[in-house]
């Protein structure tokens, strides 16, 4: 996949012709892979090169003046599924002020100058200043130029499928109906570190992940899980959460006794997958009653794990 990156008084840079969707895709859920589907179905019958057009950064940057948006997937992430699905070309358009002020029929005129053939949008998109184009405007303004494809809302037991959703569901501990909202497991890929070293001393030892603060990290409590380690995928029981038994500090962790592994992997870029939501964060009123329920929460681990693979 090729990375195109763009800003609105550049000129744009020689591609092929292509059809593409357009969005921010914080998720890349069910319901943005029906544009994604919908504009590799495109590309395929006409021949033609297949994109996703996004922005970077995210809009509410400039519009709502928020410094770090939390969000689902990183940047890179959404690359990486793109490519994955066959998308043949990644358009970052840069989200300033100029864009943010820039009329929508000028936006439209800017896609027009570019070989495009056909865009996908869902039907709640908006562009131009203060957000006033929309997918009429935009089929309007496209006429003869290159088509407009708008996507209807996909539900889930009859609700739309939403960013917004999935954060709530993320927030209660209902990942696994996340999961299934998204299409795939909620993962986060970061960095193994040092930890405190208290898992070990129990017998449980842990992989510690530092990840980059754009993350939504899921609610606080312990997870049925998976861990990547170079390309393997190992079941695993993942603690979100403080330690309250073992120590005073408040700053969150993120760590996973991975099961049947016994390596040191400090420093080594790994994914963990959040698969079901076992149970809260407890304090304990003795080591030994946290030891004990660690072991029945592996036992739970490994048998939901051997049960959804």
């Amino acid at each position: 996949m090729e990375i195109v990156h763009y800003s609105i008084n550049e000129e744009f840079p020689k591609i092929e012709p292509y059809a593409a969707c357009i969005g921010y895709f914080d998720g890349f859920h069910i319901g943005h892979m029906g544009l994604v589907d919908e504009t590799l179905d495109i590309a395929r019958r006409k021949g033609i090169k297949s994109a996703v057009i996004t922005f970077d950064p995210d809009p509410w940057v400039v519009l709502k003046k928020i410094d770090r948006p939390i969000h689902l997937t990183t940047m890179q992430d959404r690359m990486i599924i793109a490519s994955q699905k066959g998308i043949d070309y990644w358009i970052a358009i840069r989200f300033d002020e100029t864009l943010a002020h820039l009329p929508h029929e000028v936006f439209s005129d800017k896609l027009a100058a570019t070989p495009l053939v056909a865009l996908v949008s869902g039907f709640d998109f908006t562009y131009g200043d203060k957000g006033s184009g929309n997918v009429a405007t935009l089929k309007q303004e496209a006429k003869g130029r290159f088509d407009v494809i708008e996507i209807l809302p996909i539900t889930y037991e009859g609700q739309k499928i939403s960013t917004t959703r999935i954060n709530q569901l993320i927030d209660d501990g209902k990942i696994a109906d996340a999961n299934r909202l998204l299409g795939r497991i909620y993962t986060l890929s970061g960095i193994v570190v040092g930890g405190r070293r208290i898992g070990r001393k129990m017998g449980f030892p842990t992989a510690n992940l530092a990840v980059d603060s754009e993350y939504r990290i899921p609610r606080i409590g312990v997870y049925a899980g998976r861990v990547e380690v170079e390309g393997v995928w190992y079941d695993a029981m993942i603690s979100v959460g403080s330690n309250p038994t073992v120590t005073q500090e408040r700053s969150i962790s993120i760590e996973a006794n991975l099961f049947d592994f016994d390596r040191d992997i400090y420093d080594q870029t790994v994914k963990f997958e959040f698969h079901q939501y076992q149970r809260d964060e407890v304090k304990f009123s003795s080591l030994e009653e946290l030891i004990a329920t660690i072991r029945e929460d592996e036992v739970a681990c490994r048998a939901y794990l051997r049960g959804n693979r």
